[in-house]
């Protein structure tokens, strides 16, 4: 499932050496595997005991907390998070996070793979930069609408049926759960918070397999001249869409995947950068280091240094 912390394993300015991230893979609780789970905070805390938030991990699922009661701090690919009461934080699959002290929290927790959702609604989601964002403060106050949609989902996957269920009955609540999961996020990603200004039209679907394939690709392949060939569009139509879309050429959307890769490996990890260059398809590491220097303005090992 998930769990970590931060608190007492790792200090962003005090610690000499970062613990490695744990990859955490998706495995709900119960004998019915279900493609999205509901439970909460205290239940993952008892069932992974605290000592699994003690060191940063990354897991392969999606994580949504709405935040009932308490606060406290979660980091989210170097980005830190005041969290408390009303919030709700969503973090991403391959995302690496560092939760803060997991024992002054109180909430409704959501699990669920990257694939759960059907595609429409990833689109939409997509639309309102769901994806590009991880915490919406207030959008979880008692008697929103956000969260009597994840009152919905808990009531439907509540319905327990065992493996010997009858398949009609088992599907009708998979996908029962699966729209009201649906319905929930999307309510969040559309809250009041969210800028209008910034919800755009719908993305094309080239700039959605533009933005995949660089997911898929980017530790092999740094050039926007690849991913033309690759998708069977012009270099112009791409930077097009990556300017439209992301406000980034299609180079630096592809090098910004790079870059915050090779930021988790040199925090999270204790290779060598000799081994993350190779790792990240560089051929030299001299060349990785003026690579790295050049767009996240620190040399790969004074960043390292930074962050423990």
């Amino acid at each position: 499932m998930e769990r970590e912390d931060h608190g007492s394993a790792r200090t962003a300015h005090g610690e000499n050496q970062t613990p490695p991230v744990r990859r955490v893979r998706y495995n709900p609780a119960g004998s019915v595997r279900l493609p999205i789970e509901i439970t909460t905070i205290d239940r993952i805390r008892r069932r992974g005991g605290l000592a699994e938030f003690a060191a940063p991990q990354r897991p392969d699922f999606e994580m949504l907390l709405a935040i009932e009661h308490g606060s406290t701090t979660h980091e989210v690919d170097f980005m830190r998070y005041d969290i408390a009461a009303g919030d709700a934080l969503w973090v991403h699959a391959g995302q690496v996070q560092l939760w803060g002290d997991v024992r002054r929290l109180e909430g409704i927790a959501v699990i669920f793979s990257p694939d759960a959702l059907p595609a429409d609604v990833v689109a939409l989601l997509r639309t309102f930069g769901a994806f590009a964002r991880n915490h919406w403060a207030d959008a979880a106050a008692p008697g929103g609408p956000f969260l009597s949609a994840l009152s919905a989902l808990a009531a439907i996957t509540a319905d327990s049926s065992g493996p010997g269920d009858p398949a009609p009955r088992a599907q009708a609540r998979d996908h029962a759960a699966t729209h009201a999961a649906a319905a929930a996020l999307l309510l969040l990603a559309g809250t009041a918070e969210s800028d209008a200004s910034t919800v755009e039209v719908e993305p094309p679907e080239a700039f959605h397999w533009f933005f995949d394939e660089i997911e898929r690709s980017f530790a092999e392949h740094r050039t926007a001249a690849w991913y033309a060939r690759r998708l069977g569009y012009s270099e112009r139509t791409l930077n097009r869409l990556a300017r439209t879309h992301a406000g980034l050429s299609a180079k630096e959307l592809i090098d910004r995947r790079v870059v915050l890769e090779a930021k988790r490996l040199l925090v999270h990890e204790q290779a060598s950068v000799a081994a993350i260059a190779t790792r990240l398809g560089f051929d030299d590491p001299a060349n990785f280091s003026k690579y790295f220097k050049h767009r996240a303005g620190v040399a790969p090992g004074a960043f390292r240094d930074a962050q423990r």
